[in-house]
């Protein structure tokens, strides 16, 4: 396993400050913005580093919490059938999950902005890049590394309108960099018509990249075409049209066929793989460690200050609450529907790690939610238990935001396989099946705890405290929740967390309560086997869909994609009405504000910004229902 501390993301951040028309504050930190603020577009692509520089402008829009460090993987992703935002203030970064957004929300337009600026810093790159003598006739090194810069920019203005596309549907589009006197009023393009340079962008960038695998963040031929495997998907899939109505395009399957070609080409180069140990992925991206072979495609963030800057949420936002002592506090409003965990098979690695039932105390304990506090678990996977405990992450991380992982690609090819042949076939079901073994921990020889009580005891006239210790492992918890009447012995006992990473059976101790006699017995949880565990043949195409679509939630949870994955699919309001039903059977007062304010055929998309359309009158219509 390849893994590599993330560097300084300093040129990431300082080459955003050479266009004098976009904000040079966030740059400060690090550079003399006013050094920079004399160049221009006109006059600064003078040489390879001065386009570098550049280049990695383009990419520096994605670095904020306004767009990847917060708002696309945590506000805009929910709410759906697997989490949600807590309260129901009016604060929009409520507002827009629980279905109440408005034109005016401003949250909207921070994010349209975001993209636009990082097209309009694409396009300049691509036009001047082209333009520059050393493109022409410099040496081969030159040539060589412009040619990358330039893939590099179609791709990201490739991927931003993608995103712009999911999010709003038809949109203003613009492929030249904007100048002074340009008429910057642009009215709605079809999606289809975007999808199509999208696509040209992706396929013309794949063949400028590099094939060898990344030392840092940007991207390489394979992750190029992967994001754009994904790009086809959607395009594919099901959107919310101008009329209200979710449709497909008549030619979707051209769609899952260019996705299957991308698919097929990144798989066979051979140069991704999954890491063994599931919960190890999300531990080594709290840690700030690349993991190429996993990650294909992820968004770097830096925090040198301990402030806002290119900070991100992760691991402060969608984490566990966390008093501030043995580690830095939290500050949690993502939380997890009961429904999701059910999901989960006991044995299940990704169960008690993804989700968080517990709370974190000054001293570095875990303080586990039971009864009607299910409505408060939280997203797991970047605890602090597993973060660098570093005190500039305080209130803003450096998590990275990971934009594709290997298992994602997996999954997909699993579904479009199914989707061109009417069914899975053996392709289909091997990838699942790759994704559903690590899952399980078949190719690890850690496992989870479980205890039985062994011999009740007597005498008890409080439920006792029970100690693991040894093993190997960590964070395996138990209690005794009830005893039995008339001889006080012990009755029930309930795992909250199976725990990881044990690699021997621990011993356990029961403390307290007043008996004697209690012994409670440890083992290890058993591993399935691949006959429990793999999808078989003979499922029909419906079938084997709902399996992808249970498969992705439990794989890419908390990732930023479920809502998204939910619209293409079409099964964005049903799954916000069956998941209604079953918290209301869980408890009648269980809060789902999605559900009262979810309005099909309006709430697939987002409204175009109040902001924009003030001043951009060539947009003559708004978004359905708005």
């Amino acid at each position: 396993m390849n893994l590599k501390i993330k560097s300084s993301r300093n040129l990431l951040i300082a080459g955003f400050s050479l266009f004098t028309l976009l904000p040079l504050h966030s740059c400060k930190k690090i550079l003399d913005a006013e050094a920079y603020s004399s160049f221009t577009s006109d006059n600064f692509f003078s040489d390879v580093n001065e386009a570098n520089m550049a280049t990695l402008g383009v990419y520096e829009i994605m670095s904020s919490l306004d767009v990847y460090g917060w708002n696309l993987p945590m506000v805009f992703d929910t709410d759906t059938d697997i989490g949600q935002i807590s309260g129901d203030t009016g604060d929009a970064w409520r507002v827009i999950p629980h279905y109440k957004g408005m034109p005016e929300t401003n949250v909207y337009y921070t994010v349209w902005s975001a993209f636009y600026t990082g097209i309009n810093r694409a396009n300049t790159v691509i036009e001047k890049i082209q333009q520059m003598a050393q493109f022409q006739n410099g040496s081969e090194d030159q040539k060589a590394q412009l040619n990358r810069f330039l893939g590099e920019a179609k791709f990201l203005r490739g991927f931003y309108y993608s995103e712009l596309l999911r999010l709003w549907g038809d949109v203003p589009f613009k492929i030249s960099s904007s100048k002074a006197g340009d008429n910057l009023t642009v009215g709605l393009t079809d999606r289809y018509e975007i999808y199509g340079q999208v696509i040209k962008d992706m396929q013309e960038a794949a063949e400028l990249l590099p094939a060898a695998m990344p030392t840092n963040e940007r991207i390489n031929k394979w992750a190029c075409k992967a994001m754009l495997a994904r790009v086809a998907l959607f395009a594919g899939g099901y959107s919310l049209n101008a009329e209200g109505t979710m449709k497909r395009s008549e030619k979707y399957k051209a769609y899952y066929v260019l996705a299957q070609q991308q698919i097929n080409d990144v798989i066979a180069a051979n140069v991704y793989k999954l890491n063994p140990d599931y919960i190890q992925v999300f531990k080594n991206q709290s840690q700030h460690k690349l993991e190429f072979t996993e990650n294909i495609f992820e968004v770097a963030f830096s925090n040198p200050a301990g402030t806002r800057g290119n900070g991100s949420w992760i691991g402060f936002w969608n984490a566990a609450t966390t008093t501030k002592g043995v580690f830095q506090p939290t500050n949690p409003r993502y939380i997890v529907m009961r429904p999701f965990y059910d999901l989960f098979q006991d044995n299940d690695q990704r169960k008690d790690f993804v989700i968080a039932k517990y709370n974190i105390n000054a001293a570095g304990a875990r303080t586990y939610l039971t009864g009607n506090n299910e409505a408060n678990w939280a997203v797991g996977k970047w605890s602090r238990e597993y973060q660098s405990n570093d005190a500039l992450e305080a209130s803003f991380t450096y998590i990275n935001h990971v934009v594709m992982r290997y298992s994602d690609l997996l999954l997909m090819r699993a579904e479009v396989e199914s989707e061109l042949n009417g069914g899975p076939n053996a392709i289909a079901l091997d990838a699942i099946n790759q994704v559903r073994r690590r899952a399980y921990g078949l190719d690890n020889t850690k496992s989870g705890v479980s205890l039985t009580i062994a011999n009740a005891g007597t005498g008890y006239t409080a439920n006792p405290t029970l100690t693991l210790s040894g093993g190997g492992g960590n964070f395996a918890a138990a209690r005794i929740s009830a005893r039995n009447p008339g001889t006080n012995s012990l009755k029930t006992l309930v795992m909250d967390n199976v725990g990881q990473g044990y690699t021997s059976v621990p011993s356990v101790s029961v403390t307290g309560g007043g008996g004697t006699g209690a012994v409670v017995a440890a083992s290890l949880v058993s591993k399935a086997t691949p006959e429990q565990i793999y999808i078989k043949p003979g499922l029909n195409q419906g079938a084997f869909l709902n399996l992808i679509m249970e498969e992705r939630a439990k794989e890419l949870c908390f990732e930023g994609m479920r809502r998204a994955d939910l619209i293409r699919w079409n099964k964005l309001s049903s799954a916000i009405a069956e998941t209604n039903t079953t918290v209301k059977a869980i408890r009648a007062n269980y809060p789902y504000p999605a559900f009262d304010n979810f309005v099909p055929g309006k709430h697939e998309l987002y409204p175009f910004p109040q902001n924009e359309t003030d001043v951009n009158k060539a947009i003559t219509r708004q978004n359905p229902g708005f």
